[in-house]
């Protein structure tokens, strides 16, 4: 395996800027996620590492060699896409050794990889089948292994997930982070869902309009993120924000909202709170009860999603909503009242920039 850098990289076509100078260090054996919304730039500086795309300006570096002007073939990669692309006349076996067969690999050093690659991926029973008769995740699996077959220095994946089914992808998810702990392959996974990322990555790039947001450690972006698009985008349900301004009144500190909802703050954040235009809070960090408590919040319920062991509920208070999650049993109804308590250490702030404070 090799570590990847990329430096100063951009993308343009013609007059538009699609990627504008990123720079990223990816070290030998770490598996790091592309996410953002679409039309980010996370597909497009996948493929141009791959050297499907051409650059604009930068340079791309594979172990110690610069590859800007290197084709595909000769980068030393395998790359997963979303849509598979198996032969539909070969078989399960003939699909994963197809690239040693391009390579010119003899047979019985062909057949032995194949044989390993498909023990390694749970494929041994389906080795004679046809792509039509798999299952979506199964076509997944034999995707990936012509990709482990061929041993490259880099793995690259593009949204390998986005067409299979909720369950499906949770167990996908568990087979590819698995694969990884156990080749210690360099891997750049490209997705726009961040609980994949999260729950994937030892690292995570967070991109928006062709930059960088943010890279760093998956808990790290959800406890420390650099500015309110990371805090908004990472964390499902997303954060709660309120716009307003920090109060005072008998030497109590608060935020309070533009709707006028008052938000009860601890002395050591007014420096940050003094600054900030919103706030944010996490659903979690929410608490919710029946009965009116110090600091609490009345509150209306409008809407509860429950989920099995736990309930999401989205709440209104004039022209305020936020979203609480909780977890286990509650009989609160549509249109209860009830009362919040945001969790005070917890609190976020972001100035007029959206930088957090």
């Amino acid at each position: 395996m090799a570590e990847l850098s990329i430096r100063a990289l951009k993308k343009s076509y013609g007059p538009t800027e699609i990627i504008s100078s990123i720079s990223l260090d990816i070290v030998d054996g770490e598996f790091v996620a592309l996410v953002g919304p679409s039309g980010c730039g996370k597909s497009t500086l996948l493929r141009m590492i791959a050297g499907l795309e051409t650059i604009s300006g930068g340079e791309i570096a594979i172990g110690e060699k610069v590859v800007n002007n290197v084709p595909p073939k000769d980068r030393d990669i395998a790359m997963v896409f979303q849509n598979y692309a198996l032969y539909p006349n070969k078989t399960v076996a003939d699909n994963i050794g197809f690239p040693l067969y391009m390579a010119r690999v003899p047979k019985a050093e062909r057949d032995r990889k194949v044989a390993e690659v498909m023990r390694s991926l749970d494929l041994e029973a389906l080795a004679k089948r046809y792509p039509k008769q798999l299952s979506g995740g199964q076509r997944q699996r034999v995707a990936m292994g012509r990709a482990i077959v061929r041993n490259p220095q880099v793995f690259l994946f593009d949204e390998p997930l986005s067409n299979l089914d909720a369950k499906l992808r949770v167990s996908m998810r568990a087979e590819i982070k698995e694969l990884h702990q156990r080749l210690k392959a360099t891997t750049v996974y490209v997705t726009h869902d961040q609980v994949e990322a999260m729950t994937m990555a030892d690292k995570i790039v967070v991109m928006r309009a062709g930059n960088v947001e943010q890279i760093g450690a998956p808990l790290e972006l959800y406890d420390r993120p650099a500015n309110k698009f990371v805090a908004g985008f990472i964390g499902s349900p997303s954060m709660n924000f309120f716009d307003g301004q920090m109060t005072e009144q008998n030497g109590a500190l608060s935020f309070t909202t533009k709707a006028g909802l008052s938000i009860s703050l601890d002395p050591a954040q007014r420096a940050r709170a003094a600054d900030a235009v919103s706030l944010g809070i996490r659903p979690e960090h929410i608490q919710l009860d029946a009965s009116p408590s110090d600091g609490a919040l009345a509150v209306d319920v409008a809407v509860i999603e429950p989920t099995g062991n736990e309930a999401t509920f989205i709440l209104r208070s004039g022209g305020d909503e936020l979203v609480v999650v909780q977890t286990g049993r509650h009989n609160y109804r549509p249109q209860d009242t009830v009362w919040v308590r945001p969790t005070t250490e917890s609190l976020h702030f972001f100035d007029e920039a959206g930088r957090t404070l």
